[in-house]
C-alpha cells in the first residue's frame, strides 16, 4: 500500500498539534491557522505553538488560554480581546502586535519583545513580564496588578491609568514614561529610573520607592 507524501503543513500539524497534546477536537483549527493565519474566535486552548510563524495573523478573540507560545513570531498579529491566560510567551516577539483588551493573567512573557505593542485596557494581572521588551508599547489603562516587570525595558510609553498594585517596576527603565493617575499602591519600584516621568495624579501609597531616579519627573 503506498501512502502519500505528507504536505509541510500536515506534518507541522502532526508535529505540533497530535504529538503534544492538543485537544483532537482543536486540531482542525490548529490546521486552519497554520494554513491561513486566519484563526478569529478559534478555540486554541493549550495548542503547541512554540516557534511558529504567526506574523500578522488574527486570532482576535481566540482562546489560546495556556498555550505554548515560546519563540513563537507574532509581530504585528490581531490578538484583540484575545485569552492568553497562562500562555507561555517566553522569548517570543510580539512587535507590533494588536493586543487591545486581551487577557494575559499569568502569562509568562519573560524575555518577549513587545515593542510597539497596543495592550490599552489589557489584562496583565501576575503576568510575567521580566526582562520583557516594552519600548513604544501602548497600557494605557492596562491592569499590572501583582505582574513582575523586573528589568523591562520600557521608554516614551503610555502608562496612564495603569494599575500596578502589588506590582514590580524593580530595576526598570521607564525614563519620560507617562504614568499619569496610575495606581502604584504597594509597588516595588526599587531602582527604577523614573527620570522626566509623569507622575501626576498617581498613588504612590506604600510603595517600595528605595533608590528610584526621580530626577525632573511630575510628582503627584
Amino acid at each position: 500500500m503506498k501512502f502519500g507524501i505528507l504536505t509541510t503543513t500536515t506534518a507541522l500539524l502532526i508535529a505540533i498539534g497530535f504529538a503534544s497534546g492538543v485537544k483532537a477536537e482543536n486540531v482542525s483549527q490548529v490546521k486552519q491557522l497554520l494554513e491561513t493565519k486566519e484563526c478569529s474566535k478559534c478555540d486554541l486552548t493549550g495548542a503547541q505553538l512554540a516557534g511558529v510563524n504567526l506574523s500578522g495573523a488574527d486570532l482576535s478573540g481566540a482562546d489560546l488560554s495556556g498555550a505554548n507560545l515560546k519563540g513563537a513570531n507574532l509581530n504585528e498579529a490581531k490578538l484583540n480581546e484575545a485569552n492568553l491566560k497562562q500562555a507561555k510567551l517566553q522569548g517570543a516577539s510580539l512587535i507590533a502586535a494588536r493586543m487591545h483588551g486581551v487577557n494575559l493573567e499569568g502569562a509568562d512573557l519573560t524575555r518577549a519583545n513587545l515593542t510597539l505593542a497596543g495592550l490599552v485596557i489589557a489584562s496583565l494581572k501576575n503576568t510575567n513580564l521580566s526582562s520583557a521588551n516594552l519600548v513604544g508599547a501602548n497600557l494605557e489603562g492596562a491592569d499590572l496588578a501583582g505582574a513582575n516587570m523586573r528589568n523591562a525595558r520600557q521608554s516614551v510609553a503610555n502608562l496612564a491609568n495603569v494599575s500596578l498594585r502589588g506590582g514590580s517596576l524593580s530595576g526598570i527603565d521607564v525614563q519620560g514614561v507617562n504614568l499619569r493617575d496610575a495606581n502604584l499602591t504597594g509597588a516595588n519600584l526599587t531602582g527604577a529610573n523614573l527620570n522626566g516621568s509623569d507622575l501626576t495624579g498617581a498613588n504612590l501609597m506604600d510603595a517600595n520607592m528605595v533608590n528610584v531616579d526621580l530626577k525632573n519627573a511630575a510628582l503627584p
